[in-house]
């Protein structure tokens, strides 16, 4: 019952982690209109969906 959850949205650090890059790029990215698709909860809040990372890591390598 008490199995471990992966969270539905991921920090840019662990989104980081996730695709093997690092947070820079992933800034880079956003800024260039690349990457996985992110939401922004606020000014300074992204986040990225575990879904969609997934999606990405197996159809860009």
């Amino acid at each position: 019952m008490n199995a471990p959850t992966t969270p539905l949205l991921l920090t840019p650090n662990m989104a980081a982690a996730v695709l093997g890059c690092t947070v820079t790029e992933l800034r880079r990215w956003r800024a260039q209109d690349k990457g996985p698709a992110f939401h922004t909860l606020g000014p300074r809040t992204i986040r990225y969906n575990t879904f969609v990372l997934h999606a990405y890591a197996t159809t860009t390598r």
